[in-house]
């Protein structure tokens, strides 16, 4: 082994640099060595130091006023912030109509602006804050700083940070969550940025959208997609909600016409109705052309055109093999069922759109065109595997039949009421339209699902009453004539839900009621009014006028079942005809304009009777 010569070629090398000798430090001249101390010295004063804190102002636990704090959200040190939040944060909770009243636009732009903030801690602490300011205020304060928060959510929404635009769902939920007018105004461009997080655009050669990938690492793609659809469906859930209040407040402040009975022509000038004043709101003045123009009809459909198929992509990730032709509930993941939850509930809300629109323009396009285009797809992604249960955390997805078999709970509930309302809702019949052919399987594959959620109906089950209530409605009262003369007899429903009404369930019994009571108004529900438990309903109305209290509008439905059912009634009418005589006089009428003649109205029910009417 040769022997290594590196080492002694480096030595060799050192030896042969040139060294450089440093010179020789001089000693420092006499009298230069020597401090001086001739320099005077002066306090240093800071102005704020001497400033005294008045009495009266709110202070937060370091005795820093709301000002102070303002001008630390901006500080580069990210604690700073975070701390100046927190403290006007415990402020707000404490004096925030002080607070508001003077401070509302610096706290507003100051806070809203750190929901794009770089730092976590500080985005949250922030929306915390701009909770309790939303909650202080009312939406005529709020309005003119709405462009302020509508600016800074959008681009929260489109943030190139995936952490920023994850935050920008719960800045928009905190808007949500008070239900700010102004968010309608800017449905059209919030509504695309829902899309643009769950999707890209596709070449120009082939139009339309595709999912794409989830950049974030903490969040799968998936989880993210459920997370963003949960936040459209709320979002249109808030859309809504704020124009039929819209419209209810039009209907409310519009004017009264009074016709005067005079032979001779006059018009009185006093009256006992009392003025009030009512004050103009420039403002507003064109709120309802606004909502109108952002809710556009062709707009909404290419939206739809655009979301739904994006849905079902999803939906295709996660949903179980299929089993058809099984009268098992399918076991589904809490993925899975979170993000059912959220597209039925989005169809849902879009067929309300639909029909708020429509009940404006006084047409069907909108509702025809979603119908054809969406009922077939909407059956072979949905419902194939109909209905649906959620799997419990820690058990397997293999089990027996017998554990799979239908038992109405809560798991999946609702998910599968909605399903049923939306498939029930496409086979009713719109107007000058031909009656489509329906599955009969599937429609009878429904109808024992909603038998059986009444028959083992719990009190439990109380949250899940105005979704049961929407789906009995639209399938009496809207598409009740399409089944029938598809040869789907809804008599067993019917008499299901007549015997949980009888069976004198609270939770339940006022809903089913007022279900019944529409159907018995309804002249054009033949087939209903033929079955043999609806004269059962019918028989049982009597007793409503033994009761301490009732409804004007019970009292009205009772005038027509006599003239209309009178041989069905006539025995119970005649049982109780001196004890509803005598209730008649002490019975609480709840909703009558005019209590006198809501009372004499009783008493003409037994005019079958003794040919007298009262007046």
């Amino acid at each position: 082994m040769g022997k290594n010569h590196k080492h002694q070629k480096m030595l060799k090398s050192e030896k042969a640099k040139v060294k450089l000798k440093g010179k020789q430090q001089q000693p420092l001249p006499k009298g230069l060595n020597i401090t001086n101390t001739s320099f005077k010295a002066k306090k240093i004063i800071i102005r704020t130091q001497l400033k005294q804190q008045d009495a009266s102002e709110i202070l937060s636990r370091r005795k820093l006023n709301v000002k102070d704090l303002l001008s630390r959200l901006q500080h580069h040190n990210s604690s700073s912030r975070q701390d100046a939040v927190r403290e006007l944060k415990e402020i707000l909770a404490e004096h925030a109509a002080d607070v508001l009243n003077v401070h509302l636009s610096a706290l507003l732009k100051g806070i809203a602006a750190l929901a794009l903030d770089k730092e976590k801690p500080v985005r949250r602490e922030a929306l915390k804050a701009l909770s309790l300011i939303l909650a202080a205020v009312s939406n005529d304060q709020l309005r003119p700083f709405s462009d302020v928060l509508i600016s800074y959510l959008k681009c929260a929404m489109t943030h190139i940070d995936p952490h920023i635009m994850e935050d920008s769902l719960l800045f928009l939920d905190i808007i949500i969550q008070h239900s700010h007018s102004f968010l309608i105004n800017n449905s059209g461009k919030l509504l695309t940025y829902f899309l643009d997080m769950i999707s890209k655009l596709r070449s120009q050669a082939q139009p339309g959208r595709q999912l794409s990938a989830n950049l974030n690492f903490k969040n799968s793609s998936m989880k993210w997609r459920s997370k963003v659809l949960n936040s459209l469906q709320e979002f249109m859930l808030a859309t809504i909600k704020i124009q039929k209040n819209s419209r209810i407040s039009s209907l409310a402040h519009s004017p009264k016409v009074y016709h005067v009975r005079d032979k001779n022509g006059h018009c009185p000038i006093y009256s006992l109705n009392r003025l009030r004043v009512c004050p103009v709101n420039f403002e507003n003045s064109g709120t309802r052309g606004k909502i109108n123009k952002s809710l556009d009809l062709d707009a909404l459909k290419n939206y739809i055109d655009s979301l739904i198929p994006l849905m079902f992509d999803s939906w295709l990730e996660v949903c179980p093999k299929k089993q058809p032709n099984t009268n098992h509930k399918i076991p589904i993941s809490d993925e899975a069922s979170s993000l059912l939850r959220s597209i039925t509930s989005i169809m849902h809300s879009i067929i309300e759109y639909l029909e708020l629109l429509e009940s404006d323009s006084g047409t069907l396009h909108g509702t025809l065109w979603f119908k054809s285009k969406f009922k077939s797809v909407f059956i072979k992604n949905l419902l194939l595997d109909f209905p649906y249960q959620q799997l419990k955390s820690g058990v397997r997805v293999k089990k027996s039949e017998e554990e799979l078999a239908i038992n109405p709970s809560n798991d999946c509930m609702e998910q599968n009421l909605t399903l049923c309302y939306i498939y029930i809702w496409f086979t009713a019949a719109s107007s000058n339209t031909k009656l489509d052919s329906i599955d009969r399987s599937l429609c009878s594959q429904i109808l024992q699902f909603l038998i059986d959620i009444l028959d083992n109906w719990k009190n439990t089950q109380t949250p899940m009453i105005p979704c049961l209530i929407s789906v009995l409605r639209v399938l009496f009262l809207e598409a009740c004539i399409t089944w029938y003369k598809n040869k789907v007899p809804l008599s067993d429903l019917l008499k299901s839900v007549i015997n949980v009404y009888l069976s004198n369930k609270k939770d339940l019994q006022k809903q089913l009621f007022s279900v019944m009571k529409d159907i018995v108004m309804n002249h054009n529900l033949i087939d209903l009014h033929s079955e043999e438990s609806f004269k059962d309903f019918i028989k049982s109305l009597p007793k409503l006028l033994l009761k301490s209290h009732i409804f004007d509008s019970t009292i009205q439905m009772l005038n027509r079942v006599v003239l209309q059912y009178k041989q069905w009634i006539e025995k119970e009418l005649r049982d109780n005809h001196e004890a509803i005589i005598e209730n008649a006089k002490l019975i609480q009428i709840i909703g009558s304009e005019n209590e006198h003649n809501s009372r004499l109205m009783i008493c003409n029910l037994f005019y079958f009777m003794d040919e007298q009417v009262y007046f």
